[in-house]
């Protein structure tokens, strides 16, 4: 089964109904295993499905809503809008509006995993690898506030034994994140620094992320406000430099 198929299959899916028993979204799940974009499109549409469901669950029903309907189809008045059917049936889909609008707009929030490999891909795109060249981290905070760009940030304890080479902007989901380009002797690797909590579901702050992004190796974690994803280090590399007697040390 392909792609195509497999969304249109899963766009009307009834987890835990009759659609489990269904050879044809029996496949369809399984693409979503085989494609990680359909797999991250399914997952979406199933947390925009479980946010909907609890939206729904917030809406009180007034009190006296039965009364007022009953006593408005006793008022006979010329005109659609005095039928009480219409003003019941608007007051509804005001309803539904308000509680789709609510879910989209929480739903809307980017997931870090999809920014971090948006963000790796933007990296390494064949532009011009340094926007600016320094070893002085001083000089470079000075560059990004010149450029708009938050810069109240401190390389982490385990990296300060390398040497800086520079500094370049990089834009995904419409954030703009500067990336710091350090050299461990001949070992290259790229340190991304994101303000806030602009993106759902973060990595931890008491432990490290890692993921394979195309063919780069990443680590991700949280210090403070701030979180920031490593590449190009091995991951035994990366825990060997930052654990000590079992704890993280990653502060920076």
């Amino acid at each position: 089964m392909k792609s195509e198929e497999a969304k249109r299959l899963l766009e009307v899916f009834r987890p835990g109904g009759a659609d489990m028993d269904d050879p044809r979204f029996v496949e369809a799940l399984v693409q979503t295993e085989r494609d990680p974009v359909l797999g991250r499109w399914f997952d979406d549409q199933r947390r925009f499905d479980n946010q909907f469901v609890e939206a729904l669950k917030t809406i009180s029903v007034p009190s006296d809503l039965q009364d007022a309907i009953l006593a408005s189809r006793k008022v006979v008045r010329p005109g659609l809008w005095q039928d009480w059917r219409m003003r019941a049936a608007v007051a509804a889909g005001v309803v539904f509006l308000a509680v789709v609008g609510g879910v989209l707009a929480t739903s809307k929030t980017a997931q870090f995993a999809d920014f971090r490999a948006e963000l790796i891909e933007q990296a390494w795109d064949g532009n011009t690898h340094l926007d600016m060249e320094s070893s002085d981290v001083r000089q470079i905070r000075s560059w990004l506030v010149s450029k708009q760009v938050p810069a109240e940030f401190a390389l982490p304890d385990g990296l300060r034994d390398m040497r800086l080479l520079g500094c370049r902007i990089v834009e995904a989901d419409g954030l703009r994140v500067p990336m710091l380009c350090l050299a461990d002797g001949p070992k290259h690797m790229h340190l991304f620094v994101l303000e806030g909590s602009q993106l759902a579901q973060l990595p931890s702050t008491d432990k490290p992320d890692f993921e394979k992004c195309g063919v780069w190796k990443t680590a991700s974690w949280q210090q403070g406000d701030k979180t920031y994803v490593l590449t190009g280090m091995k991951n035994l590399a990366f825990v060997n430099k930052f654990r000590k007697s079992g704890r993280w040390t990653m502060s920076g």
